[in-house]
């Protein structure tokens, strides 16, 4: 049976699609057909034709890293990254929710258009910190500062969730023309600033500080986040390994912080943190 005749088929689709959303770690095409096959049965040619089907759709997308290949979830398009919060290149349209918020990233050489699962993570992380929290919704102190600010995306989602002001701040100068063009296609220029300043000579205080950044940089600037933040404001973190929870608690515990929420998804893990 040729691929080209299986006939559609949406189930299998969503299925896949769960598969990979759900998977501890991105897999390879064999490993993604091994995985849908413990469970589902498939006619001769029938993965292969879902497989063309969603890469076609902008669902899923190839990888390639050390000389393997991967599927992927593809950000090509809108997709949703939170409960409300959706990611969308500027080009595509999307007929919007009364509770969404959208978000057009341009992807370019900067980390933070979404395919990174600690992007989401810090996405989902901000979503709970601001839908809801009464510390957030009364607070008079309603800026966000992002460490670290690649694409501008934790930034911009922050003044689209409620903040008032954000600046966010990164030391490659290509991250700094994408996120301040990022910030322009959102509209929010009068809102967010993109700044060369280093963590040391950043002056005021944060309601959040958002930072997606690997462990021992989390820990080398962990100090300076607490005393930048606002006594009821929250610690964003993810760049974290599930590994490393443990050892970031640690550290969080020595300076009289605890976990407020933890998400994990694959092998990758977001915190947020506030003052018990």
């Amino acid at each position: 049976m040729r691929t080209d005749s299986v006939p559609s088929d949406p189930k299998l689709d969503a299925y896949i699609l769960g598969v990979v959303t759900n998977a501890p770690r991105r897999m390879t095409p064999l490993e993604l057909k091994q995985r849908v096959l413990e469970t589902r049965p498939l006619q001769r040619g029938q993965f292969k034709s879902a497989i063309k089907r969603l890469v076609l759709q902008k669902a899923l997308v190839y990888t390639y890293q050390f000389g393997n290949s991967f599927l992927e979830l593809s950000f090509e398009k809108p997709v949703r990254i939170a409960d409300a919060m959706i990611l969308k290149p500027p080009a595509c349209n999307y007929q919007a929710l009364p509770q969404d918020v959208v978000i057009n990233i341009k992807a370019g050489a900067a980390f933070g258009t979404g395919v990174h699962p600690t992007t989401r993570l810090s996405l989902q992380a901000l979503e709970k910190v601001c839908k809801g929290n009464p510390h957030c919704i009364n607070s008079e102190n309603r800026q966000v500062l992002d460490i670290g600010t690649g694409s501008g995306v934790l930034a911009i989602a922050a003044i689209k969730l409620g903040f008032d002001s954000g600046v966010g701040i990164d030391i490659d100068p290509c991250a700094r023309v994408e996120a301040l063009e990022n910030v322009r296609l959102n509209k929010l220029c009068k809102k967010i600033e993109i700044s060369d300043d280093s963590l040391d000579s950043i002056q005021g205080i944060f309601f959040s500080v958002i930072a997606n950044l690997r462990l021992p940089t989390l820990k080398a600037y962990f100090r300076r986040m607490v005393d930048l933040m606002d006594t009821n404001g929250f610690l964003i973190l993810s760049g974290i390994k599930t590994k490393e929870i443990k050892p970031l608690q640690k550290v969080s515990e020595k300076h009289g912080m605890a976990v407020y929420w933890e998400g994990i998804e694959k092998e990758w893990a977001g915190l947020v943190l506030s003052r018990p």
